[in-house]
């Protein structure tokens, strides 16, 4: 059985994303963007996410957060092991989710098409 993560680090790319959307002033830090990456890959694709197979698609050269600041109330573990039954390592999911997320929505801001992003939730 694997161990669970006890800081994430997104990839390089995605820690570029939730910068920009931080400092495009949407987000009060990075880590926030990152959760909102998270929710969008859950709620738009949630059915193609294999967390498994994309565990080494991510490098781990970006932002790094301890799993305390990420999840200080356990809600992120919480629903994580509610939508996979069986899961020991949500935190691990947690940083797939929120690299996914923050691509997809990168690939949005590329288009010209993420605000606002209220259309996007």
């Amino acid at each position: 059985m694997a161990e669970d993560m006890t800081n994430i680090a997104l990839s390089v790319q995605a820690s570029e994303i939730a910068n920009s959307m931080k400092n495009a002033g949407y987000f009060e830090d990075a880590l926030s963007a990152a959760k909102f990456g998270m929710a969008y890959a859950i709620k738009y694709y949630f059915d193609e996410v294999n967390c498994e197979a994309l565990e080494k698609t991510y490098d781990s050269n970006g932002n790094n957060y301890n799993v305390g600041s990420v999840d200080p109330d356990k809600y992120i573990f919480k629903l994580l092991t509610a939508l996979y039954p069986n899961l020991t390592t949500p935190y691990r999911y947690a940083r797939i989710l929120m690299c996914y997320g923050l691509n997809k929505i990168g690939d949005i801001i590329d288009e010209g098409h993420l605000f606002p992003l209220s259309e996007h939730m």
